[in-house]
């Protein structure tokens, strides 16, 4: 069988990596992103292994092999941004590096081009974070179909969570932050180590007092604001709460009729993804926004 002979070099390959892994982790410092791009290939070719193993243990045709692959290229493929990290020359100079620089070094620099000091680690760092986010902001989308969303990175994550009661739906009157005056659900952003679903139920309670049960995620939302800045967001459902409504600094909520909910007041995106998810649908939406004017969007569901 095919999948015994490519089985052991293939699990051979992965130690391989792994090895390499366990040797950049001395240079973690100035090398984090190549380190974890050897744990992305790792993980990937573990899938494969995974995949050969049951082929084997099942015996199973290996036609089998070419869906297996197909996946683990499709994997390759969203993770490209990831993985594909390793220069062989200097993105300076465009000389040949060494090993070290090839295999340890993020910023792809040559021993020539290489900052000396920690003050010009730093400073280079700066200038290409300053130089991403000019080029960000000068390739700024105008549409949702210029815009790679698989390889996307928000700037951010948040959350907003819909508590439903009663024919009634919980809504609040923001009062600070990203659309603040506006009518909108509690939600903010995700806070380091915290999960989603920890963050919706943090920012309701913060937010109104209550505490949302059974939450279900519903959608996922994607923004682009013309300044640079971006978003993605998740929506969730809750169908019951407890606790006592009291009004913060942050919201001035109410409860407001399904049949009735205020979209005038609201995002302009609101009004093309909420009432879909309210009817079942799951929902992803990609938006670019211009301040408070929306200028491309679209929707899909399932």
């Amino acid at each position: 069988m095919i999948a015994l002979k490519l089985s052991q070099p293939l699990y051979y390959l992965m130690m391989a990596v792994l090895i390499a892994n366990l040797t950049q982790r001395k240079h973690v410092k100035h090398g984090n992103r190549k380190r974890l791009a050897t744990l992305w290939v790792a993980g990937v070719l573990l899938f494969l292994q995974v995949e050969l193993v049951l082929i084997q243990h099942f015996e199973l045709s290996d036609i089998f092999l070419i869906p297996s692959f197909i996946f683990a290229l499709a994997l390759l493929y969203l993770l490209r941004t990831k993985i594909f990290v390793f220069k062989i020359k200097c993105e300076n100079c465009n000389e040949k590096m060494n090993f070290t620089k090839i295999a340890y070094w993020d910023n792809n620099l040559c021993d020539s081009c290489q900052p000396e000091t920690e003050e010009e680690i730093k400073a280079a760092a700066e200038k290409e974070a300053a130089e991403a986010k000019e080029e960000a902001f000068i390739d700024n989308p105008d549409t949702v179909q210029e815009v790679d969303w698989d390889a996307w990175e928000p700037k951010e994550t948040a959350v907003i969570t819909y508590i439903f009661k009663d024919d009634k739906v919980l809504l609040i009157n923001k009062k600070t932050g990203l659309g603040a005056g506006k009518v909108n659900a509690p939600g903010g952003r995700v806070e380091l180590a915290e999960m989603p679903i920890e963050a919706a139920v943090r920012e309701v309670q913060e937010e109104t007092g209550l505490t949302p049960l059974n939450l279900k995620e519903v959608g996922q939302l994607s923004f682009i604001f013309k300044d640079g800045y971006s978003l993605k967001g998740i929506v969730y459902f809750a169908d019951d709460c407890t606790g006592d409504m009291v009004e913060t600094d942050e919201a001035d909520p109410f409860w407001q009729a399904v049949d009735e909910i205020p979209y005038n007041k609201m995002w302009a995106d609101d009004e093309l993804w909420l009432p879909l998810a309210i009817s079942g649908k799951y929902i992803k939406g990609h938006f670019i926004f211009d301040g408070d004017k929306m200028l491309s969007q679209e929707v899909e569901e399932s």
